[in-house]
């Protein structure tokens, strides 16, 4: 990448990463095309090019961005005294929500990286998001498998938590824009009712 790109106005920045990361996040690598990054952020396809050089490039540095940004909020929210597994996927949605405000479709970028299987990015993509796995592994760390019922499984737990976060999250866009606000309030009824299901009290 072109460091220079940090050079142009923090608006137009912005107009470019949010551009890039709406046509990844919704089409995923291999359909994203540069002409409908220019027709949603309004800034020139020879502006991508100059700065990124491909669209592996400019993938490349939205991912890793994407990634940076949401770690670094992270260290800040989530706190190291944290151990309720609901308690702190909720910081971590929260995060991901609040992000959303400067960058519309960083929740959907990260969880379109996870999905990501083209073979000409995948090594990247995994590269880039394992910084932000291994926060939230990490943090997950904290929380005691002992206080889940007898059947209930600590691998079901987490995928029903991951699917039902998905589908909440998709119907948070489905409008087009990512409506925080309804995500966080259904999220928030999920995991209580979640909370009343699993644990042993």
């Amino acid at each position: 990448m072109n460091d220079k790109f940090f050079d142009l106005k923090k608006e137009k920045q912005d107009k470019m990463i949010n551009g890039a990361m709406q046509i990844f996040a919704q089409k995923g690598y291999k359909l994203a095309s540069t002409d409908d990054m220019v027709k949603v952020a309004g800034v020139s396809k020879g502006l991508w090019f100059h700065y990124f050089g491909n669209k592996a490039g400019l993938y490349t540095f939205v991912a890793d961005y994407c990634v940076k940004y949401l770690n670094m909020e992270l260290a800040v929210n989530l706190s190291s005294n944290a151990t309720d597994y609901f308690d702190i996927l909720y910081v971590i949605e929260s995060t991901k929500a609040g992000i959303s405000k400067i960058y519309p479709f960083a929740p959907l970028m990260i969880q379109a990286m996870e999905e990501e299987d083209d073979e000409e990015i995948t090594e990247v993509t995994k590269l880039k998001i394992e910084p932000y796995l291994g926060k939230i592994n990490e943090a997950l760390e904290r929380f005691s498998n002992d206080r889940l019922r007898e059947e209930v499984s600590r691998e079901m737990l987490d995928k029903t938590v991951s699917y039902t976060v998905k589908g909440i999250r998709e119907k948070a866009y489905s409008n087009g824009e990512f409506d925080s606000d309804r995500y966080l309030a259904e999220i928030n009824e999920y995991f209580s009712m979640m909370r009343n299901i699993v644990y042993t009290n």
